[in-house]
């Protein structure tokens, strides 16, 4: 269970779990969830995602005794605290397949072609459908439909091969936006770099003193950071709601604890619905620099309203509530201290 939002509130009702969820949205009704003891219908997890409210220490012990996980997330899906009978917010067999599926690499392999397999039919879908005809997009479809062949007929035996595959792909894919065509408007009053006019790259075009991809120069890459972003963020949620550890990756590897690389492993096939949102908006608006933000270091980012309206398409993407224009306030503040 998921609960997000303002006025959460966790309390007992005569030996029963009385939950009330918040209010993320007017008018938002709500009907309180009542649990009994051993209740068959009784979630084995109990996720708060930022928000505000209350939870009782009598219903704490009641989670405890009836071995619900109770776990505090922060608004981009981090771990702030648990409340569980064993003290650790994952399950404990699924961490250990985690752990035996990253350490042999045919299961590894398993688990990676599935994910590779469906971002490359998505990416093909954003191909065929949605970017405007070029040189670039028809050998971008070559490449993809190649490369879905291969992993049917002979398959790649090691996740490094596969990642291969995936990044010949993903760099025509991206050649393809360099057709793209992004209107401006009141040029005269709100002025654009002339490297905006036109997309090269997914890189920083600065890449002596900028990581790769991380800090853009560019719109597109601004909103594509931005919208990958909230995808994280939602996924960062399902992914320990589920019980899985987002630290122990097993098509991404890196073990350290700042990188969730489950996370990226389960956010691999949506990437190219999350470019649907960017290439909706670049169908369908028109531009002002006003929209962006150029800081003092060339790096390029959303404003406010431009970021409300992204995030608003973005929530179709999640099967779930979350409360993201909240998420976009907070990461406005972060923006502003970085």
């Amino acid at each position: 269970m998921i609960l997000a939002g303002h006025g959460i509130s966790i309390s007992v009702d005569k030996g029963t779990l009385l939950i009330r969820d918040g209010n993320t949205h007017y008018p938002d009704p709500k009907t309180p969830l009542r649990y009994f003891k051993g209740d068959l219908n009784l979630p084995p997890r109990i996720v708060l995602v930022d928000g505000s409210g209350a939870i009782t220490l009598d219903a704490i012990d009641w989670l405890t005794a009836q071995k619900v996980d109770l776990i505090r997330l922060d608004w981009q899906g981090h771990i702030v605290t648990v409340a569980s009978a064993t003290g650790y917010a994952a399950d404990p067999k699924k961490v250990a397949w985690q752990f035996a599926t990253r350490s042999n690499e045919p299961k590894r392999v398993s688990f990676a072609i599935p994910l590779i397999r469906t971002k490359i039919e998505q990416t093909l879908f954003n191909l065929r459908e949605i970017l405007p005809p070029s040189r670039y997009r028809d050998s971008a479809i070559e490449n993809a439909s190649d490369a879905l062949r291969v992993l049917k007929s002979n398959p790649p035996r090691t996740v490094s091969k596969l990642a291969a595959i995936e990044g010949v792909v993903a760099q025509g894919y991206f050649y393809a936006w360099r057709a793209l065509d992004m209107k401006w408007k009141a040029v005269s009053r709100y002025p654009i770099p002339d490297d905006w006019k036109q997309y090269l790259s997914r890189s920083t075009l600065n890449t002596k003193t900028r990581v790769r991809n991380k800090r853009a120069t560019h719109p597109i890459n601004a909103m594509l950071n931005y919208a990958y972003g909230v995808l994280e963020a939602s996924t960062r949620i399902q992914v320990i709601a589920e019980g899985y550890d987002p630290t122990i990756g097993i098509m991404h590897d890196s073990l350290k604890p700042e990188k969730h690389s489950f996370v990226h492993d389960r956010m691999e096939p949506m990437r190219p619905v999350a470019d649907r949102t960017i290439l909706k908006l670049i169908k369908e608006q028109t531009f002002s620099g006003a929209d962006f933000v150029l800081q003092k270091d060339g790096v390029c980012r959303l404003n406010p309203e431009m970021a409300r309206n992204l995030v608003a398409d973005m929530s179709l993407l999640s099967g779930r509530r979350v409360d993201f224009l909240g998420w976009v306030a907070k990461l406005e503040i972060q923006n502003k201290e970085d």
